[in-house]
């Protein structure tokens, strides 16, 4: 990162400071709210910006499209299986956390069965990774 580049974050973050300050002094449950939506600003921007370079890294390497193609459909493979398989129930628990329809649970349910799976995935490639870099050496 250049210099500008660095000027450039670290007013960044001294604005984002002083709003956060500026707006909790008025209320201190706004800090929280705050927080939440510039979360969801930051993901939306992550999002925007893997789509992007990806669709440019896919423009300039045709041949990576495969390799996309199949790890996509995994992942919605993982999502359908994992919907398909949470059975949806309402608890009083979740009733308490404003999940009142079935869909809503299944989807809750998805999310966790595609965490686990992620999970599980990127610790069986670490460890392999890790394995055959040690019987190359």
């Amino acid at each position: 990162m250049g210099k500008t580049g660095k000027i450039i974050y670290y007013a960044v973050v001294i604005l984002l400071v002083l709003i956060f300050v500026g707006v909790l002094v008025g209320d201190s449950y706004a800090g929280s709210e705050m927080g939440l939506y510039l979360t969801i600003a930051l993901a939306i921007v992550a999002v925007i910006g893997t789509l992007v370079s990806s669709a440019i890294h896919l423009v300039n390497n045709p041949k990576s499209a495969k390799s996309l193609l199949i790890g996509v459909g995994v992942l919605i493979f993982v999502c359908i299986l994992g919907y398909a398989v949470s059975g949806g129930e309402i608890t009083d628990h979740s009733l308490e956390y404003g999940v009142d329809s079935v869909q809503q649970s299944k989807l809750i349910d998805m999310g966790i069965y595609l965490t686990a799976f992620l999970s599980v995935v990127s610790v069986v490639s670490i460890l392999v990774s890790e394995g055959i870099s040690l019987f190359k050496n």
